[in-house]
């Protein structure tokens, strides 16, 4: 009997063993399919915030073309609006000359008023004096 127990005592050495292994090869199984199914969602999160990021991406990208439109709009109005003034402001200058010369022509035409009137008076005093002597 001794040997029978002896075998018994071997295959529940090795059974044990064998049960030892399974469980060493089942744990590593567990966590290397762990390892997997978290590398897998970090890899869908990833995917997931960079489909976000193009979207922001894309959303900046148009708000940017709106701006450079905008801009190039408001410059040229800007430009048109310079020209304007400009063109106005050079007409201001040319009224004020125009008002300056015809000031001029307005006190040269009432000093010529003035002499005329002042020949007017003195004929009228001579023929005046030349009705009386008749």
């Amino acid at each position: 009997m001794s040997f029978h127990l002896v075998t018994k005592k071997r295959v529940l050495v090795i059974f044990l063993i064998f049960v030892f292994i399974i469980s060493l090869v089942y744990l590593n199984l567990n966590y290397i399919q762990q390892n997997y199914e978290n590398a897998r969602w970090s890899s869908e999160r990833c995917f997931n915030e960079l489909t976000s990021i193009k979207y922001q991406l894309n959303v900046v990208t148009e708000y940017k073309n709106r701006i450079d439109k905008l801009l190039t709009e408001t410059q040229k109005k800007y430009e048109t609006d310079k020209e304007h003034f400009q063109d106005i402001i050079e007409n201001c200058v040319a009224m004020k000359q125009q008002s300056v010369l015809c000031q001029s022509q307005f006190e040269d035409l009432q000093s010529e008023c003035k002499k005329t009137k002042e020949a007017y008076d003195t004929l009228k005093k001579e023929s005046g004096n030349i009705k009386p002597g008749r």
